[in-house]
């Protein structure tokens, strides 16, 4: 925790870190009172809450985070599919940094700015293409899990719709990072249950 907070405050001093978004404090509770507190596809949206704009601004950093570890993966792997295979996860993740940005500049709130010019320009690999394809499987798995959680705490609909989306195009490229792994027979099966139907022939 010591380190964490002498590089946040090292990287504030640097002025290349991005605060986290500011929101005033309550003066006294405010009960919702209308459904509108739900509403966001059409007419007048209200505000983000706090739960919103940390799990908007918080996924863009870890969007970040992925969007440079893949640029230098993508830039070391020896296999022509597994590198078009980051290179495509690069775009998808800038597409939704982009889509989580504009929730946040709609409320005039900060977003979080990228890494990607401290990647090192190497093309020499310190990892498999097997170890890195399975660092992003991973990353992308998390990744889900994260929007998982968002939905749950974003009642703005169109919030919660943005995040649905979202998930099922990283499903969609994580099912496809799976089918890599197989390919390469890289995948090996985790611990499953006994197949009863099988035993019994």
């Amino acid at each position: 925790m010591e380190l964490f907070n002498e590089t946040t405050d090292l990287l504030l001093k640097k002025g290349i870190e991005v605060r986290s978004p500011y929101i005033p404090y309550l003066q006294e509770v405010d009960m919702v009172e209308k459904q509108h507190f739900l509403a966001g596809w059409w007419g007048e949206q209200r505000p983000l809450t706090a739960a919103e704009i940390t799990h908007l601004f918080s996924n863009i950093q870890t969007n970040h985070m992925g969007t440079a570890v893949i640029t230098g993966f993508a830039q070391v792997a020896k296999s022509k599919d597994v590198r078009d295979y980051f290179k495509r996860g690069k775009e998808i993740s800038k597409e939704q940094i982009e889509v989580f940005s504009k929730s946040l500049h709609e409320d005039d709130l900060p977003a979080p700015v990228t890494w990607d010019a401290q990647v090192q320009d190497t093309t020499e690999s310190p990892f498999s293409d097997k170890l890195m394809l399975f660092q992003i499987s991973l990353m992308t798995a998390a990744g889900m899990g994260n929007y998982g959680t968002a939905i749950s705490a974003s009642p703005r609909r169109d919030i919660a719709a943005v995040y649905v989306r979202l998930q099922g195009e990283i499903g969609l490229y994580a099912e496809d990072g799976l089918n890599l792994l197989i390919k390469h027979a890289w995948l090996e099966r985790p611990p499953h249950a006994a197949d009863r139907d099988q035993l019994m022939k």
